[in-house]
């Protein structure tokens, strides 16, 4: 797999020719640059792209080792946390630390509670 996170482009040439329907057979003998090995390869690296981590589920998982709570559903407990200390105006630094949640779902959160 390229460093880029893509298929390389022989890679997609043979996965294009696989799923037009033609055999490796087919494929050997009608594409002379093409052997058995660069069909297998074009498999493996498929495959390894499939299984790698999306550039979403990297950032998801850095964003939860800052923020445990991050894109979890907000109780009613938490919101009524979040409205007394947005009351006796505590700091969005104390407020983060509190609720483990970055900044910006803090301000959205409390937009939805009217408090923004």
């Amino acid at each position: 797999m390229a460093e880029t996170g893509r298929l390389s482009p022989k890679t997609v040439v043979v996965l294009r020719l696989i799923a037009d329907g033609q055999g490796y057979g087919q494929i050997v003998d009608g594409h002379p640059s093409i052997t058995y090995l660069d069909i297998f390869a074009a498999a493996r690296e498929a495959l390894e792209l499939n299984e790698a981590p999306s550039d979403y589920q990297q950032r998801l998982v850095a964003i939860k080792a800052e923020f445990p709570m991050a894109y979890e559903p907000w109780s009613a407990e938490d919101d009524e946390h979040l409205q007394a200390m947005h009351a006796a105006e505590d700091s969005m630094a104390e407020m983060v630390e509190t609720f483990q949640r970055q900044p910006s779902a803090i301000r959205s959160r409390l937009s939805k509670l009217g408090l923004s």
